[in-house]
């Protein structure tokens, strides 16, 4: 019986400068037994993913590409031995490439287009393109490797996406609702109405689970998935501390739903959503450092310490730039 795997994550929910990312990856399973529940991907995978990578930037010792929470592959920028984000970028990438793609994306502008996203509209995130990968990491190796490990266990990538929420927008939606989540919602539901879409065009067989990682302390999440269908029927499975889990339906189809504390480390393409939304992330700031460095030089004043968007060296890299009142409104998230 055919299964489609979703997962759903963030990257910069918490971060002062930059956008908030929210990536769906979905994997299609040619023939699953639903009588075993749902299949362990990293173990299907098994001859081409793994979820440690090796030292060194390189992939672990059978050549495998990780597939993990994006907290544990992202490097810290402090490495100077390879590239910070030579894990995701490799993972991303070669899954993209695996996908069904007629190359790897050249640029990160050929990214978010592919992943059907765009950047930032400010102008510090314009500019010429970033060509990729930016890491190296012989993804064309990676991706031939995972194609082939794809193939023999009849799993295929069904969808990968990511939105990219401007800062105006993040802010918009909180001065609108009072809530943060709200903006974490608001790229949730188009991604579940885009499971949703393929569900529906599938075969009539096709079985369609989703996974998200849950945000903060909430519980309850049936008034969101009504929103994300107005016309479709919730119904709760079960709402603990850990894990709350629902059945969708709508038009004689139906989902099964689960929000999960810690998700990425016990459902691949969840964790392969983190990636994306990172990677993306990352690519993001290295866009709006770029463009703001272009201003200093602009206006004859010295560089400054790139910033990764976080409180407290947003606090610092904001005092240094000494925007107006009027730029800082357009690029400082309220919360």
């Amino acid at each position: 019986m055919p299964l489609l795997l979703a997962g759903i994550d963030e990257a910069g929910y918490g971060p002062t400068l930059g956008p908030l990312t929210v990536a769906c990856a979905i994997l299609r399973v040619g023939d699953a037994d639903p009588s075993l529940g749902t299949p362990n991907l990293w173990k299907l995978l098994d001859d081409g993913v793994c979820r440690e990578p090796g030292r060194g930037g390189k992939p672990d010792a059978k050549g495998r590409i990780a597939i993990a929470d994006s907290k544990q592959l992202k490097l810290s920028n402090s490495v100077s031995t390879t590239h910070p984000l030579v894990h995701l970028e490799r993972g991303v990438l070669a899954f993209l490439s695996a996908g069904g793609n007629t190359s790897v994306p050249e640029t990160d502008d050929d990214l978010v287009r592919v992943l059907t996203a765009a950047w930032p509209s400010h102008e510090c995130y314009q500019g010429e393109p970033t060509s990729l990968p930016v890491a190296g990491g012989q993804v064309g190796i990676a991706g031939n490797l995972l194609a082939r490990s794809l193939a023999r266990a009849n799993v295929g990538l069904a969808s990968l996406r990511c939105r990219v929420m401007e800062e105006p927008e993040f802010n918009r939606i909180i001065r609108d609702t009072g809530s943060k989540a709200e903006a974490t919602a608001t790229a949730l539901c188009e991604h579940l109405r885009h499971a949703w879409s393929l569900l529906k065009n599938a075969p009539e067989d096709t079985r369609l689970g989703i996974v998200c990682d849950r945000q903060g302390g909430r519980m309850a999440y049936a008034d969101l998935l009504a929103r994300a269908m107005p016309d479709s029927t919730i119904t709760v499975i079960e709402q603990t501390d850990t894990r709350s889990q629902y059945v969708w339906e709508r038009a004689g189809r139906r989902a099964g739903i689960t929000f999960l504390v810690e998700a990425e480390q016990a459902h691949l393409p969840v964790a392969l959503a983190s990636m994306t939304a990172k990677y993306v992330r990352e690519l993001a700031m290295m866009r709006f450092n770029r463009g703001w460095a272009r201003r200093l030089v602009e206006l004859k004043r010295p560089p400054i310490e790139p910033t990764a968007g976080y409180a407290q060296d947003a606090r610092r890299w904001l005092a240094e730039m000494n925007l107006t009142s009027a730029e800082r409104q357009r690029i400082v998230r309220n919360a």
